[in-house]
C-alpha cells in the first residue's frame, strides 16, 4: 500500500483513558479475523477472566524493568495475543505479544538489555524514550505497516506507520481509541484489506490491492457470502488452493525468465 503524508486533522478531541473500551475494540478486531476464517480460534490466546494474565503468563518482571506503569501492564493482562509473533493482523502488521511463552529478554546473553532504546528492543517504531505511560501493541514491516503505540495516561493511540507516517518534526496523530479501531474494522470487513489464509509455505498474511492474492481471494469472499451469510467451512479451502495456485504460477513464471 502506497504511503501518503497525513493531511491536517481537524481539531484533536478531548481524550480520556478507558480500559474497558480498548480492551472492548482489540477484542472486536481478533474476533473480525476469526469470523473471516484467517485465524483459528484455538490459535488466539485470550485472557483468562476476569483476572486477566497472571504474572507467570505475562512477564510482568520486564514490563516493570522497563519502567512500564501498572496501568500498561493492567491493559497487557486483559487482551489476547496470536499464537505465532509473525502473525498479520492488519496490513504488514504483527502483533506484538508480552507473554512469557514469546517474550523472555531477561533470558538473553545481554544482561543490560532493558537499557536500550525501545527502538532497538523492537517496541517501538521511533528513537529516544518511551514514557512509562506508553506501550506498543504491534510492530511492521519496513515501515509500511502500522505500529499501535497506546497512552493510558492521555487516553489516545498514536498509529505510526503507512497513512500515519511521521515527517520530520511533525508531532504523531492521536486519535480515540474507537475511531482508529473502527476504521481498520471497517477496512477489513469491506474487503479493502484482505485476510488471506496459510498454505503449507505461506504464512497467514492481509494484503492489500496491489498484492498477487489480493482479487482472487477478494472475489472468493464474494462468492462465500461475506459478510452476511458467509460460509466458512467452504470458503477456507478454497481460499488456500486458490493462493498455493497463484503462488504456484509465480515461481513458475520466475524460473521461465531465469531460463531466457
Amino acid at each position: 500500500m502506497p504511503r501518503r503524508k497525513k493531511t491536517k486533522s481537524r481539531k484533536e478531541p478531548e481524550f480520556s483513558y478507558d480500559h474497558s473500551t480498548l480492551v472492548s475494540c482489540i477484542q472486536k478486531h481478533y474476533q473480525l479475523l476469526i469470523d473471516m476464517a484467517y485465524l483459528d480460534a484455538q490459535s488466539v490466546r485470550w485472557p483468562p477472566a476476569p483476572a486477566g494474565w497472571s504474572d507467570s503468563e505475562l512477564n510482568v518482571d520486564a514490563l516493570r524493568k522497563l519502567d512500564r506503569n501498572e496501568t500498561v501492564i493492567e491493559l497487557l493482562r486483559h487482551i489476547p495475543y496470536t499464537g505465532n509473533r509473525t502473525t498479520e493482523v492488519y496490513y504488514a502488521t504483527m502483533a506484538t505479544s508480552y507473554l512469557r511463552e514469546h517474550w523472555e529478554p531477561e533470558k538473553t546473553s545481554d544482561s543490560n538489555w532493558y537499557k536500550k532504546e525501545f527502538c532497538a528492543l523492537g517496541l517501538a517504531p521511533f528513537d529516544g524514550p518511551m514514557p512509562p505511560h506508553l506501550i506498543a501493541l504491534t510492530n511492521e514491516e519496513s515501515e509500511i505497516g502500522i505500529t499501535w503505540v497506546i497512552d493510558t495516561e492521555r487516553g489516545c493511540i498514536y498509529p505510526h506507520g503507512e497513512d500515519y507516517y511521521l515527517f520530520d518534526d511533525e508531532p504523531p496523530e492521536a486519535m480515540e481509541f474507537e475511531e482508529f479501531f473502527d476504521k481498520i474494522h471497517l477496512d477489513i470487513w469491506s474487503l479493502l484489506l484482505v485476510p488471506v489464509p496459510a498454505t503449507d509455505d505461506r504464512g497467514l498474511n492481509i494484503k492489500g490491492s496491489g498484492d498477487r492474492e489480493y482479487k482472487d481471494v477478494k472475489d472468493l469472499y464474494r462468492k462465500y457470502g461475506w459478510p452476511l451469510t458467509f460460509r466458512k467451512d467452504e470458503f477456507l479451502p478454497a481460499a488456500v488452493a486458490a493462493r498455493e495456485t497463484i503462488i504456484r504460477t509465480a515461481r513458475a513464471q520466475l524460473a521461465a525468465q531465469d531460463e531466457e
